[in-house]
């Protein structure tokens, strides 16, 4: 199947692409190559065509002979998509409508959207699924279901729409990063000697390791399954739902001379919300979590190690997301709009 994997250069996308690649997919990359450099020491990503180009600018000759896309490019988090609200608008919202039906005017069969459980906010009752209310606290998880809903609309016999709502992703990738609540735990306690927790510890995240999600989205590129066709999936497992204290203690466990320091705020993020994967679970009964928490925080610890993960790689904000998206505006690499300036 020929491939193309927007995003392919980013925490996922490294993942998937290496996936894709050893089974056999012709794969094609379309990434802005904002974080290309962010490999870290040691590790590398199979050769196959890239292609440099932002979302916004992606054209329909990019598309001819495609298969299927798997769209995982946009501004990826909650606070990154505070830059500017109108700009999230634009990369996540406007710029993947623009790309889904420039992919149906091209014949592509498939299109898989990565959207987010963030959407979910803070929970009213506690636990939610497809059919819950969402309850977006940011610009982010509003342009995930607003996007969603325009996808939903494209649906066709001819043209499949993967609408997955992903878990909070964790775990080791050749491109890391350490914005994302188990990374950013871990990586803490590496750099600091003390696992920082900006919150009481009482909020709940459903959490997927980023290998797991990779396989599930080649499950979806399988799959034959109609109904799923336009509909929206929550992506986890039901044992993954976690409390950030619950964290704490399997880090803990890894890293036992660290201490645990609450700090009592959310900060940004005041998301709280457990996730039913039922409907998951009944269209694909013989996906197994492969990467559990515990598994997965020994695994990033020692690969973060034997690549020298530093303070210094901390507290620059080498593997985080915001900071180095400044640091290229500082340097005058891209503009206000986040379009290269070369």
């Amino acid at each position: 199947m020929k491939v193309l994997v927007t995003g392919d250069r980013g925490y996922i996308g490294s993942v998937l692409v290496r996936k894709l690649v050893k089974e056999g997919h012709n794969v094609i990359g379309l990434d802005t190559g904002f974080f290309e450099n962010n490999l870290l020491p040691g590790d590398s990503i199979p050769s196959y065509k890239k292609i440099t180009k932002d979302i916004r600018h992606v054209s329909l000759s990019d598309l001819r002979g495609v298969d299927a896309i798997i769209h995982l490019s946009a501004l990826s988090n909650d606070p990154m998509g505070e830059i500017d609200p109108k700009l999230t608008e634009e990369i996540n919202h406007k710029a993947s409508i623009r790309l889904a039906k420039l992919a149906k005017k091209a014949g592509v069969k498939k299109f898989i959207f990565s959207s987010s459980a963030s959407v979910y906010g803070i929970a009213e009752n506690g636990i939610v699924d497809e059919k819950s209310r969402v309850n977006p606290l940011t610009a982010y998880a509003r342009s995930k279901i607003k996007t969603e809903q325009a996808l939903k609309k494209l649906a066709a016999s001819d043209f499949f729409v993967g609408l997955l709502r992903n878990s909070t992703v964790y775990g080791f990738s050749p491109r890391f990063r350490n914005d994302l609540v188990v990374n950013n735990l871990v990586t803490t306690a590496l750099a600091y000697g003390q696992i920082r927790i900006m919150s009481d510890g009482t909020p709940w995240r459903p959490l997927i390791d980023v290998r797991d999600l990779t396989d599930i989205f080649i499950e979806f590129l399988k799959t034959k399954d109609i109904s799923l066709n336009g509909e929206i999936v929550n992506i986890g497992f039901n044992e993954n739902n976690f409390q950030v204290r619950d964290l704490v203690d399997v880090i803990k466990k890894e890293l036992p001379f660290c201490s645990a320091v609450y700090t009592g705020e959310h900060g940004a993020d005041s998301r709280s919300y457990r996730v039913k994967f039922g409907f998951f679970k009944k269209h694909f009964p013989n996906v197994r979590q492969k990467w559990p928490l515990s598994k997965s925080v020994k695994d990033m610890i020692y690969a973060l190690k034997k690549s020298k993960f530093s303070k210094k790689d901390f507290e620059e904000g080498r593997y985080t997301r915001l900071a180095v998206l400044r640091r290229l505006q500082k340097n005058n690499r891209i503009d206000k709009n986040l379009f290269r300036t070369t």
